[in-house]
């Protein structure tokens, strides 16, 4: 009896702190609160599985469970819906990824983690597949700011452009056995056709292996030709539909890698030719005219993103965990693309070693006219430019950490078209919010001298301009847009119905926020926050050419290190980006359009 009665106290009393914790994860608009189990293990010295952490990034069940919904967020007093950017999200959520790279690995994967050169699947040295194909090595992030690197493909050395720094003495070209020992840098192609009927198919490229051991060291690659798109086109000239990517670093047996351990900095797949360490040391392409006709620079790096990953879209593990790093939306596709970019190991310098690869998987089909083509513009914050430092070409700015601090930019719309999603992208460490109105400067109260910073990217600290915190600058804002939509509709400028932004000065709003999300983890007793999805607010805007924006970032004061490769360490700043990545609708156009502002 005895026995018994403890048993059902203890269950009892688990009941009841299971209770607790469900109402209070269920407050945080977390449906799937059940699923939940932070990560609460110390990940120092890890080894075997655990220090590829499988298990801390892919959930059990998925968002498209029955009773999934949005949670909220709060900016000060004001909460909002995390509707994840869309415009619609009762249209678009819950998203479903669930299966799409189990279709990658199911058709690919078998042939992809054995190296095999088959019907569907080749496997040979990069240097043989690309000239410009790209796999170089950092220590940190010190010697990637300074070139000071080990190229893993040095028979593509003079494929650099004439004068690189790559060249000018910052990459060593002999030292590759260093990481690799006697193997090559690999590049993968598998093909297979759709089996569910339907005309398309299925295109995976696979780089590596890289052999990692933590310091926050950088792993540049590229390559040309991506997912084999020219020879998709000379049987497509009018253009294909790509309407599911997955793009992430993998395994050697294709199981995904989340962050921890792999930073995603960034992934970008560009124009021709876009490999950007063989382009010419330059952020923009540079244009001329002659006698009416615009000459375009070669071997430029042309920044408008096709298709783009960065390590803060993986979702907290109850919204679908690491499956966020699959999207599935229309893009029209009318051009050959290149891909680059930068990943990190995260972990503490000499961990234990981990080997990688990097995958990027497309499902395509022909046009299908009754599907509507997402577009993307990237509008990004000022930056800070300096061509002697690599770091630099990243474009960020530097944010301070040791307060609060805003830093803001405008523009105007670049064409006509319809809001679809409104993604954020920042540096989760020392990000806190951002928010898009639509509205100029004035309508804000940033056209004020005190508002001005010294140069645009150089944020502003909050105390120094009056206010308490960041939630009294935002309340402050608030307040002068609330004066401005009077204004609005006391001089009658506002759109003859105020749900159709067709003609007319818009009325000043609100359009989207965000605020950050991270999920932490633990090496030798610490606590280490990893950046997630930023939760997002958007409503729908209908925009056109010419109506003017304006972008707010705010950013924290941190009061613990940051990574773990850095133990005990705040520094001064962070590099930082204030970016939303807005995918459209086009008015008019049958293909998607892209471009960066």
């Amino acid at each position: 009896d005895l026995t018994k009665r403890t048993v059902l106290f203890i269950v009892q009393n688990l009941y009841f702190k299971m209770k607790v914790q469900l109402i209070a994860l269920a407050s945080l608009g977390y449906a799937n609160a059940a699923n939940l189990a932070r990560v609460k293990e110390d990940f120092a010295g890890a080894t075997g599985e655990k220090k590829y952490f499988y298990h801390t990034n892919t959930p059990k069940k998925f968002a498209v469970d029955n009773g999934w919904k949005t949670g909220t967020f709060k900016l000060g007093s004001r909460e909002f819906r995390d509707t994840w950017g869309y415009a619609y999200p009762d249209d678009n959520l819950p998203l479903n990824h669930k299966g799409y790279n189990e279709d990658v690995m199911r058709l690919c994967g078998e042939d992809l983690k054995n190296g095999a050169n088959n019907e569907r699947t080749f496997t040979v040295p990069m240097h043989k597949y690309d000239k410009y194909g790209t796999s170089n090595w950092y220590k940190n992030t010190h010697d990637f700011s300074n070139w000071n690197g080990i190229d893993l493909i040095p028979e593509s050395k003079d494929n650099y452009e004439k004068g690189s720094p790559y060249l000018r003495g910052g990459l060593n070209f002999t030292a590759h056995t260093e990481i690799m020992g006697d193997e090559e840098i690999m590049f993968q192609r598998c093909k297979a056709p759709r089996d569910d009927g339907k005309p398309g198919g299925w295109v995976v490229d696979r780089v590596g292996p890289f052999y990692a051991t933590g310091g926050y060291d950088w792993w540049q690659i590229g390559w040309s030709n991506l997912g084999d798109f020219e020879s998709i086109l000379k049987d497509h000239p009018e253009g294909f539909d790509v309407d599911i990517k997955a793009m992430m670093p993998v395994a050697q047996d294709g199981r995904r890698l989340g962050h921890p351990p792999i930073h995603i900095h960034h992934i970008h797949a560009v124009p021709r030719m876009g490999v950007r360490p063989r382009n010419r040391i330059r952020n923009l392409c540079m244009h001329t005219q002659i006698i009416g006709a615009t000459i375009t620079e070669k071997n430029c790096y042309n920044s408008s993103l096709v298709m783009e990953q960065h390590g803060d879209y993986q979702c907290n593990v109850e919204d679908d965990g690491i499956e966020c790093l699959t999207t599935a939306e229309n893009r029209r596709i009318r051009e050959g693309l290149d891909i680059e970019g930068e990943l990190n190991d995260v972990r503490p310098a000499g961990s234990e070693k981990i080997k990688f690869y990097y995958q990027a998987g497309f499902r395509w089909s022909p046009i299908r006219p009754e599907v509507r083509a997402v577009s993307q513009t990237t509008i990004m914050a000022p930056a800070s430019l300096n061509r002697t430092d690599q770091l630099s070409r990243t474009v960020t700015f530097a944010t301070p950490t040791k307060a609060e601090h805003m830093l803001w930019y405008t523009g105007r719309a670049w064409a006509d078209g319809e809001l679809f999603r409104n993604k954020l992208h920042a540096h989760n460490m020392v990000f806190e919010s951002s928010e898009f109105f639509l509205g100029t400067p004035k309508d804000l109260g940033l056209d004020q001298p005190r508002m001005w910073p010294e140069k645009s990217y150089k944020p502003i600290r909050t105390k120094d301009i009056g206010f308490a915190d960041n939630d009294d600058f935002r309340d402050w804002l608030f307040g002068n847009l609330e004066e401005a939509q009077k204004k609005a509709i006391r001089e009658r400028v506002a759109r003859e119905d105020p749900s159709d932004e067709a003609c007319g000065r818009p009325r000043p709003r609100l359009v989207c926020a965000a605020r950050y999300d991270s999920e932490d983890f633990i090496w030798e007793g610490n606590e280490y926050s990893f950046d997630r999805r930023p939760k997002t607010w958007c409503e729908p805007w209908t925009f056109r050419e010419g109506d003017a924006f304006t972008v707010t970032g705010f950013s924290r004061h941190l009061t613990r290190p940051n990574k773990p490769d850095t133990p005990g360490k705040i520094p001064d700043f962070i590099p930082g980006h204030i970016s939303w990545h807005m995918w459209w609708y086009h008015d008019t156009w049958i293909h998607s359009y892209f471009n960066r502002i």
